[in-house]
């Protein structure tokens, strides 16, 4: 339970930089206007000209906060994934018959973290260089990439009401009541950060 509270205190606190930096994200369309923007605009765009035209159109302030967010973001998959991953490990010890199903998610986290990596690989040289490619091969590899992350984080997320099924039947250690209110207090703290932000 201390790694798991280690890995939540490292994505949370990451998330929210990243949210801070994330107020920052607009940039000029083709007529001029300026138009805000989120993360998931760069992870779901219709089209790899969708994705260079909001590159092009970064402001410096936009621009420099984007790569900051993209940088921070490895930070955070070092700690979402071991989260999401130990969160299935601790399912998988509890339950006999699903013991292998979430230990499999659990070792599928490794698979969307590599995915995670190459998604902001391919943002930060859309970034430096945003220029749509002659073949559309390494886009559609991109949209592969964030659809394959969502997805094996959401089936990973599995692991989540199964544990909390555990806690409310009492099949829990009292020595992660600590650590469980040690996350409460963080999450708290997070909250009242960004609530001032």
């Amino acid at each position: 339970m201390l790694y798991f509270m280690l890995s939540f205190t490292l994505m949370l606190f990451t998330a929210l930089w990243m949210l801070l930096l994330g107020k920052k994200f607009s940039y000029r369309d083709a007529a001029g206007v300026e138009i805000p923007f989120s993360i998931l605009d760069l992870q779901f765009p219709s089209s790899e000209q969708e994705l260079c035209n909001i590159m092009k159109g970064l402001s410096p302030v936009a621009r420099k906060a984007l790569r900051a967010h993209l940088w921070v973001d490895f930070l955070f998959m070092a700690g979402f994934y071991p989260s999401i991953a130990i969160l299935c490990i601790i399912v998988g010890y509890k339950t006999d018959v699903g013991q292998y199903f979430f230990w499999l998610l659990a070792a599928l986290q490794l698979a969307a973290w590599l995915f995670d990596i190459l998604e902001n690989g391919y943002c930060l040289r859309k970034l430096r260089k945003p220029v749509v490619a002659p073949t559309n091969n390494a886009f559609r590899s991109y949209s592969f990439f964030v659809y394959a992350k969502f997805a094996l984080c959401l089936a990973g997320g599995l692991s989540v009401p199964a544990l909390f099924y555990c806690w409310i039947t009492g099949d829990f250690e009292t020595g992660s009541l600590l650590y469980g209110g040690i996350i409460v207090a963080e999450i708290l703290i997070a909250l009242w950060i960004k609530a001032k932000a």
